[in-house]
């Protein structure tokens, strides 16, 4: 064959081959254009577009007043894409000049940018970006910046546990707690989705395509007043500390309305910067605790005992026999009160009246009752982890559990539920549930307020509720609330020091709850302020001596630095008045008899009988009585015969007696006897042996005897 003909062949081979590889190609670009066409649009789309959220602007949260106490913020996340970096140096020059509150030293940072050898580098997690900075990065391909969203809380540490948190970690974990998470549903709002396309340069994106808008939470308004709150946190952190508390808590709530005003636990965050916060900072006692009342639930064993007529105002128990046939009850400090009416054993917190009451009661009527007041039950509150006390069914009872009870044992209550049923108390018979949230803001110009939501509208007669506030009233001026008295308005509470049980301890002796639960003014209450003190020392372990006085603090700074007590006193006044005009009986305790003669003259009273010359040991009716003028008020005088002789009597050996003995032992002297301090005797003058005089006896005492 030719040498033209072998070449004609070759490139005819030649051409096929190109024709055939065409066909190849064409038959591939077939599969890929048709038959396979999703499959490497899907791979594709993955590579450079991806599905991201859109973030929600969280609702923000402020006080009734339009104080912020939450705020979502606009973060940025600041970064450099390496691999478009030319000048090191210069960028982080740049990225540091504009961000001045990270701290970052430029020479370090230009270091991190080489060491990355391409990579994307995280400058700044969340940073504040001002206009200037935003501009600057935007000049600035290398640099990146991501919108996010942040919390923020401009009065710091005021109401942290009830407020809580709201967190987005780095991984996308959402930590929250307190009223964050308990109102998530208006404030969280419903994240959109995007699309996100990248271009081939790692860390530059070519935009977003918007497949659905996010829709932002809403602004709430709560019941809470901040300045109530901080008030209560400066005066709990107080108190815990002066009677050695292991905690305590402070809740202030509106009656009229069932709003919450005020949260105050222990311990109190000061502030929001520290992470390394115990995570019981962030557990609110006054909604998740439960404890026993002790004495301050006489207010509602009352209620049950004159609503159903089981007892009248009259009615009358001899309080020094604590014998109820296979256990005892006693009196606090050991009283052995004699025979007392429903007033006065409410005033002087008698244990015995209220067991002894109590036995006129069916189980089921003050089981039905106090679950009328909303113990047993979880309330309303948004609050995570809400405790529901404890009140067990009747058909679980013990024999002592009706009596005990009256008095706050075997019942576990949360201070909001306590605190709810006294409001009851203090509006005249509505029960409400607890309301915090006053308003939800639909938008800035839309807001939709919450109202009040009764739960049950008479749990209480307003005839008896009234009496019951004029009872609590004495309390307060004459019982063992006196410590919580203000003098420029009246005020009703009611005390309660209860044995601390610890789960799987039983009751712990020398573990106290103290309570103190007060209305104030007396007559139409505008707060219910209930204290509590975990643990106090020996020395303030009653109420009387430790959330009294917390609850009087609480009720003086109210009056002088907010308006919400502003005209209340005007009605104590006038009512003060018109008592001392009336004949208010002073406290003759302790005194000369002569003194005490003149003391009622004054008062427009007197003496019944002669009384004779010595120390008053006892008197009825009891300090701070409202009389007619004229009245006769009966005083039992030790015998004149013992003042001052010298006929050789001598100082007993008092030491370790407590308080009530020493005032018997001087009483049966005919001696006046001063105390100093609260406990048991471990310094007296005179000295044991030493003659005694006209000026009788000094003790000193200390809060524990060992």
């Amino acid at each position: 064959m030719s040498a033209a003909g072998t070449g004609s062949r070759r490139l005819r081979l030649l051409g096929w081959l190109v024709v055939g590889i065409n066909l190849v190609l064409a038959a591939r670009l077939v599969q890929i254009q048709v038959f396979e066409h999703d499959s490497y649009l899907s791979r594709a789309e993955r590579q450079w577009k991806h599905r991201i959220p859109m973030p929600a602007r969280r609702g923000n949260i402020y006080d009734r007043n339009g104080r912020p106490l939450a705020l979502s913020a606009t973060t940025w996340r600041v970064g450099v894409s390496t691999s478009r970096v030319t000048d090191p140096d210069a960028t982080a020059g740049i990225v540091c000049c504009n961000l001045p509150s990270e701290e970052i030293d430029a020479a370090g940072l230009a270091r991190r940018i080489r060491d990355a050898r391409g990579g994307h580098l995280v400058v700044a997690r969340a940073a504040a970006l001002s206009r200037e900075a935003l501009d600057a990065f935007s000049r600035r391909p290398e640099i990146t910046h991501e919108q996010l969203g942040d919390r923020v809380y401009p009065m710091g540490g005021v109401g942290a546990s009830l407020i809580g948190f709201h967190r987005e970690e780095s991984d996308g974990t959402v930590l929250d707690t307190g009223l964050e998470k308990g109102l998530a549903r208006w404030l969280a709002g419903e994240a959109g989705e995007a699309w996100e396309y990248e271009s081939a340069h790692r860390g530059q994106t070519l935009g977003k395509e918007v497949l659905r808008s996010a829709r932002d939470g809403r602004d709430v308004v709560l019941t809470l007043d901040a300045e109530l709150q901080a008030i209560c946190e400066d005066l709990l952190v107080d108190a815990v500390e002066e009677c050695s508390a292991s905690g305590g808590t402070a809740l202030i709530v509106d009656p009229r309305d069932g709003s919450v005003l005020a949260a105050a636990d222990t311990p109190v965050v000061r502030g929001r910067g520290g992470a390394g916060l115990a995570p019981e900072s962030w557990d609110n006692f006054n909604f998740n605790g439960v404890y026993e009342p002790g004495s301050v639930f006489k207010i509602f064993t009352s209620a049950a005992l004159l609503g159903r007529s089981a007892i009248t105002t009259d009615t009358s128990y001899d309080c020094a026999d604590n014998d109820f046939g296979g256990f005892r009850i006693r009196n606090s400090e050991g009283h052995d009160y004699g025979v007392m009416d429903f007033t006065e054993g409410f005033v002087h917190s008698s244990n015995v009246y209220f067991a002894r009451a109590a036995f006129n009661l069916r189980k089921s009527e003050l089981y039905r009752d106090l679950r009328a007041f909303g113990f047993g039950t979880r309330t309303r509150f948004p609050y995570p982890g809400q405790a529901a006390g404890l009140l067990q069914e009747p058909e679980k009872w013990s024999g002592r559990t009706l009596p005990t009870m009256a008095i706050g044992q075997e019942i576990g209550v949360t201070p909001l539920q306590l605190a709810m049923a006294a409001a009851a108390v203090a509006n005249g018979g509505r029960l409400y549930a607890p309301r915090v949230v006053r308003e939800v803001k639909a938008s800035a110009t839309e807001p939709g307020v919450v109202e009040p939501a009764v739960l049950r509208g008479r749990v209480i007669a307003p005839e008896l509720a009234a009496r019951l506030r004029e009872v609590m009233a004495q309390v307060v001026e004459r019982g063992t609330g006196v410590a919580a008295a203000v003098p420029w308005v009246r005020v009703a509470g009611k005390t309660g020091t209860a044995q601390k049980a610890v789960p799987g301890r039983g009751y712990v002796p020398g573990l106290y709850m103290s309570s103190f639960l007060a209305m104030v003014p007396a007559g139409e209450p505008r707060l219910v302020i209930l204290t509590m003190l975990d643990e106090p020392d020996y020395a303030h372990h009653y109420a009387s001596q430790s959330a009294a006085p917390l609850c009087g603090r609480i009720i003086t700074e109210i009056g002088r630095s907010t308006d919400w007590l502003d005209g209340a006193g005007t009605t104590a006044r006038v009512a003060a008045d018109r008592s001392e005009a009336g004949g208010r009986v002073p406290d003759l305790l302790y005194t000369s008899a002569v003194k005490a003669r003149a003391r009622l003259a004054r008062a427009g009273l007197k003496a019944a009988g002669d009384a004779g010359d010595g120390v008053v040991v006892a008197q009825r009716p009891t300090a701070g009585t409202v009389c007619a003028p004229g009245t006769e008020i009966e005083l039992t005088v030790a015998p004149a015969s013992v003042r001052g002789r010298s006929d050789g009597l001598l100082c007993p050996d008092l030491t370790g007696l407590s308080n009530r003995e020493v005032r018997r032992r001087a009483a049966g002297l005919g001696v006046p006897i001063r105390i100093e301090g609260v406990g048991y005797v471990n310094h007296q003058q005179p000295a044991p042996g030493e003659p005694l005089g006209a000026e009788g006896m000094t003790v000193r005492m200390v809060a524990r005897w060992r």
